[in-house]
């Protein structure tokens, strides 16, 4: 009885003394990394304060940890959130880190954004391959499509084309071994596989393009037309190579371009179908491509000049909404990812028409003209409705 007692003693003892030892190790650690946490978002706050700062030092070391910050742990915490988060985290991830490579492109020669592909492509692909909520496919093959395109100057392209692999298994049901994706991922997928214009093996796919005109759903016509566009454009379909595929299209198109909005007839992206249609078919007729300005300051506008770059732009205001303007003004994004030709940047108006499109399509003495105008009928009212005031010496 004294001997039990006396191991059992013993050796519990020895057990609860390890367990516990192990027990502070892993509090201590966890206390750490919260530590380490909060310092990094105390770190970020800090930063973004000092970005008001009166002196330029001040300002560009603040800059210095925003950008290490971007790079370092915010990806890794959005990584993170991709891998174990619910549907709702999962997608605000990748559409933060969507954001960050289209901020953060090229930096440091690259590096940046070959990290967000290499971080981030295993994650986005196997939720194309396995997830079967609408959202959340979307956000994926956005996200998938722009880090795809913000390195699509790097000189290993292999890792574009396994972007445009996974992207074309929601494209292709034959390629999926879920159920086939709803209009609005088809529609999202097709637009994300066209941002990049120049796939190794888009002639194939690009003939796929062409059932997709037959779709019930307008969003995945009017996305399956642009890429079309493009495809053709871009010499991956030519006549003499893929001349009855073409044929079809121009029958399609013409159709697409005069549908008529009756009865029961949905209506959303009607207009924008019959114009897109349209212009396709005076392209295909062979008209020039359609031209389309961004006005990105008062005497600035940005003009293009080819389905490539007009798919592109249009892509691009969509997914970045209202800070579009934001990463179009200045000498980012725009001349740095988009094929910029001669006369597409019109540069800075006369100031003449700049000020006169400002004012309502006034010039400026003209402005100045109607504005004393507007002061003596002030100045005239008043002396009516108060009396006027005559002082005599």
């Amino acid at each position: 009885m004294v001997l039990t007692r006396f191991f059992t003693h013993r050796y519990t003892s020895g057990r609860d003394s390890a367990a516990a030892a192990t027990s502070n190790v892993v509090s201590s650690n966890a206390t750490a990394s919260c530590g380490s946490a909060y310092e990094r978002v105390a770190a970020i706050k800090d930063a973004v304060v000092s970005l008001h700062e009166g002196r330029a030092s001040t300002r560009e070391a603040a800059l210095s940890s925003i950008i290490a910050a971007l790079e370092g742990f915010v990806l890794r915490r959005c990584c993170a959130s991709i891998k174990k988060g619910a549907a709702r985290e999962s997608t605000l991830a990748l559409r933060a880190v969507a954001l960050l490579a289209v901020t953060v492109r090229r930096g440091g020669g690259g590096a940046v954004a070959k990290r967000i592909m290499s971080d981030t492509r295993p994650l986005v692909s196997r939720i194309i391959r396995e997830s079967t909520d609408a959202s959340l496919l979307i956000a994926a093959v956005e996200c998938l499509a722009i880090v795809a395109f913000v390195d699509v100057d790097a000189d290993n392209m292999d890792d574009t084309e396994a972007c445009l692999d996974s992207i074309w298994g929601l494209i292709c049901p034959a390629a999926r071994t879920t159920a086939t994706a709803s209009p609005r991922v088809f529609a999202a997928a097709v637009s994300a596989w066209t941002l990049d214009g120049r796939p190794r093996r888009g002639g194939g796919r690009a003939r796929r393009h062409g059932g997709l005109l037959y779709s019930d759903c307008r969003a995945v016509r009017i996305a399956a037309g642009e890429a079309l566009a493009v495809c053709i454009e871009i010499k991956l379909l030519t006549r003499r190579k893929n001349g009855e595929l073409l044929e079809k299209f121009e029958d399609r198109a013409a159709d697409l371009s005069v549908e008529a909005a009756g009865a029961g007839v949905a209506k959303d992206g009607f207009l924008e179908q019959k114009n897109l249609f349209r212009k396709i078919v005076s392209f295909l007729d062979g008209g020039e491509p359609p031209v389309s300005s961004v006005r990105t300051s008062a005497s600035h506008v940005l003009a293009t000049s080819t389905w490539t770059d007009l798919v592109r732009l249009s892509f691009l205001r969509r997914f970045l909404a209202g800070g579009f303007l934001n990463h179009i003004q200045g000498d980012g994004l725009v001349r740095q990812v988009f094929t910029v030709k001669g006369n597409e940047i019109a540069g800075k108006l006369p100031a003449a028409r700049s000020k006169q499109e400002v004012n309502g399509g006034m010039s400026t003495e003209a402005k100045k003209e109607k504005q004393r105008g507007l002061k003596k009928d002030r100045e005239a009212s008043y002396e009516v409705k108060h009396g006027s005031v005559t002082i005599l010496q």
